[in-house]
């Protein structure tokens, strides 16, 4: 199973950053649109374009403003020109099915396919249902589960999504789960792979020191030391580090 770390522009600085990769090189990431060309970009040469995920961002790109049509037709051109422009083999479609509905969604992910010149990975919501996810399976090669990461999907609704998860294995359809982190429960699910942004901003804002052992990752929240200020920096600096690991270990699971 893949583990993309996402988030890889935030909580070091530069030098910082450069140093940590040197030292413990992620194996897969993915980075979102949203963040600008020359993220995506220095993000994909570090992995290299086999090992790297596109978002597009359209959320984020959204949110907490109001958008128009024409923006977001915009915004999907640039997407589109980037793909091009760099080759980008994996993509997600711009899945902003809450905001402008699912019909218009479907036209923009032909839209993109048909100018890129290959498949997107499309993003289901469980709001289009259990036979949407059918017909996905039926005509794409590698979808992804959205809603993990906003809480759309319950707990109580995962072994929903592992039926569909092995459903779609059973068809050889690769699947990525958006946002999915819960690292006690992943190996149940048949996933191809995930991402985690976790490893940067649990540790950047809420001061938890990840360790890889025995196969997982363990989380403790670092304790004040009287004025002593923890550097954050470095705190990130050694999650990447470790979620490496588990980068390593989880790439030897298979199903």
């Amino acid at each position: 199973m893949r583990i993309f770390l996402a988030a890889t522009k935030s909580g070091m600085n530069k030098e910082l950053k450069e140093k940590t990769i040197e030292k413990c090189k992620p194996l897969y990431i993915l980075e979102t649109f949203f963040n600008k060309e020359k993220a995506c970009l220095e993000a994909m040469n570090i992995v290299g374009n086999e090992n790297f995920l596109l978002d597009s961002g359209a959320f984020s790109f959204m949110n907490g403003t109001e958008i128009s049509k024409q923006e977001m037709e915009n915004y999907i051109d640039r997407y589109i020109k980037f793909i091009k422009d760099y080759n980008i083999k994996y993509f997600f479609e711009v899945d902003v099915d809450v905001i402008f509905g699912l019909e218009q969604v479907e036209k923009w992910t032909k839209k993109i396919e048909s100018e890129v010149g290959r498949q997107c990975i499309p993003v289901w919501h469980k709001s289009r249902g259990v036979e949407y996810w059918k017909k996905l399976c039926a005509t794409y090669k590698y979808i992804a589960v959205g809603g993990f990461a906003i809480n759309d999907i319950k707990k109580q609704e995962y072994p929903l999504i592992q039926k569909m998860v092995e459903y779609a294995y059973q068809k050889g359809v690769k699947v990525h789960g958006l946002g999915f982190t819960k690292t006690k429960i992943l190996k149940s699910f048949k996933f191809y792979s995930v991402d985690s942004s976790s490893w940067t901003i649990g540790a950047s804002i809420g001061q938890q020191l990840y360790t890889f052992k025995n196969g997982d990752i363990h989380i403790r929240r670092l304790e004040k030391e009287g004025n002593k200020k923890t550097d954050l920096k470095k705190l990130v600096a050694h999650s990447m580090c470790e979620w490496v690991k588990y980068q390593k270990f989880m790439d030897g699971v298979r199903w």
